[in-house]
C-alpha cells in the first residue's frame, strides 16, 4: 500500500533532522521510501510564538498494518527527542500519516486521511510535489484541488528551500 507521511521540525537542525528521519523511515522493515518532496519553510500554525518550521512529505510503500506504521513513526519521533509539551508546540520532529491509498480509518488512535490535511498548505504543498493527483477518499478531491481551494496567502506562506527533491528512491543502508 502507498502512504504519505508528512514531516516537520522547528527545533535544532531541522533540515538534517528531516533527512535523518527519512533514512530512519526507509530503514523500517516493510517500508520503502518511493519519493521525497522538497523541504519548505513555513510559519507555525496554531501556537504562533515559536520558530518557523521545515516541512516535507514522503510517499512510501508498506506492507505494514497502518496502526503498526503509526506506532513505529511515533517511536522514531521519540528517538529524535520529540516531547509533546502542548498542542501545536515546537518540536524536534513531527511525523504524521496523512493519506493511504483508498483507505479511511477513524478510531481512537488514528484517523486517515488526516482530518485537517486538506486545510493546511504546509501539508498540501509537499504532497502536491509528490503527486498532485493523489485523491482524498473522504472528499474525492485531489491534492491539487484541495490546495487550489486554499487562500493564495496561505499557499504563498510555504517557501521551497531546496531546488530539487532529495531523492526518487533512496538506497537502503
Amino acid at each position: 500500500m502507498q502512504v504519505v507521511i508528512a514531516l516537520g521540525s522547528n527545533l535544532g537542525e531541522s533540515l538534517t533532522t528531516l533527512e535523518q528521519a527519512t533514512a530512519a523511515i526507509n530503514n523500517l522493515p516493510h517500508v520503502t521510501v518511493l519519493k521525497t518532496a522538497p523541504c519548505y519553510r513555513t510559519k507555525p500554525w496554531g501556537y504562533l510564538d515559536q520558530p518557523d518550521f521545515v516541512n516535507s512529505a514522503l510517499l512510501v510503500e508498506t506492507s505494514l498494518e497502518l496502526h503498526e506504521l503509526y506506532r513505529q513513526l511515533a517511536q522514531i519521533e521519540l528517538d529524535f527527542g520529540r516531547q509533546r509539551l502542548f498542542k501545536n508546540g515546537p518540536r524536534t520532529l513531527d511525523l504524521d500519516l496523512i493519506w493511504a491509498e483508498d483507505t479511511k480509518i477513524n478510531d481512537a488512535q488514528l484517523t486517515i486521511p488526516h482530518p485537517r490535511a486538506q486545510e493546511r498548505a504546509f501539508v498540501l504543498v509537499p504532497m502536491c510535489a509528490l503527486d498532485p493527483k493523489l485523491t482524498f477518499p473522504d472528499s474525492g478531491r485531489t491534492v491539487q484541488q484541495a490546495l487550489s481551494a486554499l487562500p493564495q496567502s496561505e499557499r504563498d506562506g510555504v517557501v521551497r528551500l531546496e531546488p530539487e527533491p532529495q531523492s526518487e528512491n533512496p538506497q537502503r543502508s
